[in-house]
């Protein structure tokens, strides 16, 4: 996906940190090849390490939502946005996984606000 392309700052920290960088892509690998559950495993260990590193919080929060783990897909993706500083492609995807997570959930709250941040970041 476009938005899981890495921010400047997200690619000093793969650079300082090759764990980092390694987990991320054997998760990516995993998750293009439909293995979810060890995925996830890697995107765990990699925020063990990382705790602030959004991208890996995004896509736990993609996986939840595949899952049908809605609630969690939702406290996921509001994790990473608050680490996605200078990333608003990673934003507005976190927004649809939200908005997403909502309508599963019936929430009009959460979904209209997820609405309203989404056509924020400006994306109608």
């Amino acid at each position: 996906m476009n938005a899981w392309r890495l921010s400047s700052s997200e690619q000093r920290i793969i650079a300082s940190n090759r764990a980092v960088g390694m987990l991320l892509k054997q998760a990516d690998d995993l998750m293009a090849e439909a293995d979810f559950a060890r995925s996830s495993d890697k995107l765990e260990r990699l925020v063990r390490i990382e705790p602030r590193f959004a991208q890996a919080w995004s896509r736990l929060a993609w996986i939840a939502l595949e899952n049908g783990e809605a609630q969690r897909s939702h406290q996921l993706a509001q994790r990473s946005n608050s680490y996605s500083h200078d990333n608003d492609k990673l934003k507005l995807l976190n927004w649809r996984l939200i908005h997403q997570s909502g309508e599963l959930l019936h929430n009009a709250e959460m979904t209209q606000q997820a609405e309203q941040m989404i056509k924020n970041l400006g994306d109608e």
